[in-house]
């Protein structure tokens, strides 16, 4: 088990040397903009730099919501523009929470978690679902979704004090890798609330098993619609050029593997 936090512009400049001295393993942080202009989280290159300089492991979140829904592929890419390569050692975590989400079909929004998880991957990124209790039960396809991608759920107490109860009936261990347990945390080196996470198996570091795919297993998730369709917005084609692929490659071992 780690511990561990998660923040963004709102906790402001952070001492990440006390955040550590105070026990905390990693950060996942707030890295851009869901608007149309992507731009980049005031303080993520403070977080990065500070984190990384303390021995904390580093995640990023990002937010989907209107703009997200209707470009997705510019969305993931400005990502990957502005991350430029950096090591993400909890990879990227696709923050679903949105109305403008919430009133997609199950498949659509399955369909686009694919579209930026897609993305992601093809660049060596961890990809994984950050969602609460709620979307997971009664908005997210979950069962299908966990086929392919870890869960960290976000699930409060009543009575958040920001005291990690392992044994707690909201725990979502058993489903879920991480749990981020409180919003009302209280760290050293940060000013105010902050959210409180622990990972459960200590085992979301990455250990260099991402990256581009080869043919056959793209192929393979064509097969499995992880890719979308002709018809799909974006289409198969545009996703899987996109992420770096040649369609006709890809085409022609769908076909090989179909016949």
């Amino acid at each position: 088990m780690k511990l561990g936090i998660d923040v963004s512009h709102y906790q402001g400049s952070i001492d990440w040397e006390k955040v550590a001295a105070d026990g905390k393993t990693f950060a996942i942080m707030k890295a851009q903009y869901e608007a149309a202009s992507h731009r980049i989280d005031e303080y993520f290159e403070a977080n990065y730099k500070g984190a990384g300089k303390y021995g904390l492991a580093r995640g990023v979140y990002i937010f989907i919501g209107s703009a997200s829904v209707a470009d997705p592929i510019a969305d993931a890419q400005a990502l990957i523009k502005k991350l430029n390569g950096r090591t993400l050692e909890y990879g990227i975590w696709i923050d679903l929470e949105a109305s403008a989400v919430r009133k997609l079909s199950k498949a659509e929004i399955t369909h686009l978690v694919h579209v930026y998880a897609n993305i992601f991957e093809a660049n060596g990124y961890f990809t994984g679902i950050y969602c609460n209790k709620d979307w997971y039960n009664n908005v997210l396809d979950s069962k299908k979704l966990a086929e392919d991608y870890e869960f960290w759920i976000a699930r409060y107490p009543s009575n958040d004090t920001g005291v990690y109860n392992a044994t707690s009936s909201l725990s979502p261990k058993s489903y879920a890798c991480a749990w981020q347990y409180s919003s009302k945390g209280s760290v050293s080196g940060i000013s105010g609330n902050v959210d409180l996470d622990v990972d459960f198996d200590g085992v979301l570091t990455l250990t260099g098993d991402t990256g581009k795919k080869s043919i056959a297993a793209i192929a393979k998730e064509v097969i499995a619609n992880k890719w979308g369709t002709a018809s799909t917005s974006p289409t198969r084609q545009e996703l899987l050029e996109a992420a770096g692929y040649d369609y006709q490659t890809v085409r022609k071992k769908v076909n090989e593997l179909l016949s």
